[in-house]
C-alpha cells in the first residue's frame, strides 16, 4: 500500500526533471539529481530498507526545484525561491 501513497512522488520528480531538461538539458538533469542525492544522504541518511523517509523525499526534491527555478531565471535579474 506504502508503494501507491508515493505514486505522487514519481510524478512530482519527472516533472522536475522535465523543466530542468527543458531549461538546461541532461546536463543539468544529471547535475540536479547528483546534488539531490548527496543533501538527502547527508541531511537523512537511509539504510534502504523500507519505504523512504518522508524528510529523505523532500530534501531530494527541494533541489530539483530549486535548480530548475535557478536554470529558469538565469540572466534574468535578481532569483529569489520565494516567488
Amino acid at each position: 500500500m506504502r508503494v501507491l501513497e508515493r505514486w505522487w512522488v514519481w510524478r512530482v520528480r519527472a516533472a522536475c526533471e522535465i523543466a530542468l531538461a527543458r531549461a538546461g538539458g541532461d546536463a543539468l538533469v544529471v547535475d540536479a539529481r547528483t546534488e539531490a542525492s548527496w543533501y538527502a544522504d547527508m541531511m537523512h541518511p537511509w539504510n534502504g530498507s523500507g519505504c523512504e523517509p518522508d524528510a529523505r523525499v523532500y530534501a531530494w526534491l527541494s533541489i530539483l526545484v530549486a535548480r530548475w527555478a535557478l536554470a529558469e531565471h538565469a540572466g534574468t535579474g535578481p532569483m529569489y525561491l520565494d516567488r
